[in-house]
């Protein structure tokens, strides 16, 4: 009896084997055929007062690109991006996800909540409330959406973005709760609070997160327990990661050591030219952001580029400084310094302002605006759009609407500008204080963050906003400061 135990024991032994054998295989498979596509933003430098400069993002999203190419992902990276800059990101990146396997969007920077949806702030988000979020982000459902429609097998969001509330009230900092059908969703801290940026070099989130991920055998939902106990041990209990997952399959980062054709797939490899007459030119200069030139040859300079032996004739120019010229003849690699004066500041004096009295203007909450007289005829054709082939002084498209602006000279003032959308909001909720207007769209100054051909306009009938192509004609009112 105990040898047929063993035997038993020995068959189940061998079942169990082979079927992991055959697991391990198909895993195998789907990893040597599928395509990994990741998409890695790192914001630092905001420019907007309600958003604070950060320390880590771009060193957390550095990071994350050099292990998930060592992962075999393809990656598509950003740093510093405006709001249209990530746009173009996010429709790059997903065009490229379409038939593939796996996708992942990683972001380090400021997240905001608002009305329950999550929104991801460029370096040039304006927001001065919360109804200006909407218009100056990416709104991180774009995002999702984006990557469910592409159909690939699952997609992977990490988001270390809960850093502070540019709006300083409780428990409305940070990111809300997300999901999306058949996507891996990981926060850096639970909804509402703000993650830490972390002592080194890289945030408490991101460090855990490049601790775990080279870690074999390990699927994705443990790997981020692992996250989550490491952040919590690192922040005194202060921060706490939260994650969401609406996947029903396995996903590895890295499999067991076992798949020896996954390992080669993710071996990284680079080759050096080796000939005598190439040699390497890196030109440090002062400013570090001056721009440099190499003008007889069609390449454009980069740091460490290879170049034959012989004369390259050099510029190096930034705006603010005095640009330097010369020639280096390359007869070894090559490393120089290059130090740009600044220019010296010419004062110019202010113009003097003209003066007309040929119109009136309304002072509005300290705001001096442009009272129009509209005749007769303007008012019928803007009733009834009937102003092509026409040239009337208020009805212009929106660079015409700013030129306008600014060529004009009333109650000798001549700083006249087109209203922001706030300002002009401002004016459309007062507009029974003007002496004169009309139930038609009014340009602002104010673009979107989506399409370089849009812009903002209010609508003086019910205060709705619309964006409008810039090419379209609607009417102006000018506005300066003080009276």
């Amino acid at each position: 009896k105990m040898r047929n135990i063993k035997t038993a024991v020995l068959v189940l032994f061998l079942i169990s084997t082979i079927t992991l054998n055959a697991n391990t295989r198909a895993l195998q498979k789907i990893y040597e055929s599928e395509k990994r596509i990741a998409l890695v933003i790192g914001n630092n430098n905001y420019t907007h007062k309600r958003l604070a400069t950060l320390q880590n993002p771009i060193n957390d999203a550095r990071a994350m690109k050099k292990a998930l190419k060592k992962l075999g992902f393809s990656v598509y990276y950003g740093e510093n991006l405006s709001v249209r800059a990530m746009n173009k990101k996010v429709s790059k990146f997903s065009k490229a996800l379409r038939g593939s396997g796996v996708g992942l969007f990683f972001f380090a920077g400021h997240g905001i909540e608002s009305q329950g949806q999550n929104y991801l702030m460029g370096t040039n988000s304006n927001i001065d409330d919360k109804e200006d979020v909407k218009y100056e982000s990416l709104e991180l459902t774009k995002v999702l959406e984006k990557m469910q429609d592409s159909g690939n097998r699952l997609n992977i969001v990490l988001l270390d973005a809960c850093r502070n509330d540019p709006f300083g009230r409780g428990g409305e900092g940070g990111l809300a709760k997300s999901t999306a059908r058949g996507t891996f969703i990981a926060y850096a801290t639970s909804p509402g609070d703000v993650a830490e940026d972390g002592k080194g070099k890289n945030g408490v989130f991101t460090a855990q997160i490049l601790k775990n991920i080279n870690k074999a055998g390990v699927p994705i939902e443990r790997m981020f327990k692992s996250v989550k106990v490491g952040v919590l041990n690192s922040t005194n209990n202060r921060q706490r990661p939260w994650t969401n997952s609406d996947i029903t399959g396995d996903f590895f980062f890295k499999l067991g050591t076992a798949n020896s054709s996954v390992a080669k797939k993710t071996s990284t490899y680079s080759f050096k030219t080796k000939a005598k007459d190439y040699f390497s030119l890196t030109i440090n200069t002062t400013p570090r952001d001056a721009k440099v030139y190499i003008t007889n040859i069609k390449p454009k300079y980069y740091d460490g580029m290879k170049l034959k032996k012989g004369t390259y004739n050099i510029k190096v120019k930034r705006a603010g400084y005095l640009s330097k010229e010369g020639s280096i003849e390359l007869l070894s690699s090559t490393n120089i310094d290059v130090v740009l004066e600044k220019e010296q500041q010419v004062y110019k004096p202010k113009p003097k302002k003209r003066v007309t009295t040929s119109r009136d203007v309304t002072v509005i909450d300290g705001l001096m605006w442009q009272d129009e007289k509209y005749t007769e005829a303007e008012e019928e054709a803007y009733e009834y759009n009937d102003y092509e082939g026409r040239n009337y002084g208020k009805m212009q498209d929106w660079k015409g609407a700013i030129n306008y602006c600014k060529r004009l000279t009333l109650a000798g003032y001549s700083d006249w500008r087109l209203p922001d959308l706030k300002t002009l909001k401002r004016l459309q909720n007062n507009k029974n204080k003007l002496k004169n207007s009309i139930n038609h769209f009014y340009w602002s100054s104010s673009t979107s963050g989506y399409s370089k051909d849009i812009a903002w306009s209010s609508y003086f009938y019910d205060g709705s906003v619309n964006s409008s192509n810039k090419g379209s004609y609607s009417c102006v009112r000018c506005v300066r400061d003080g009276q």
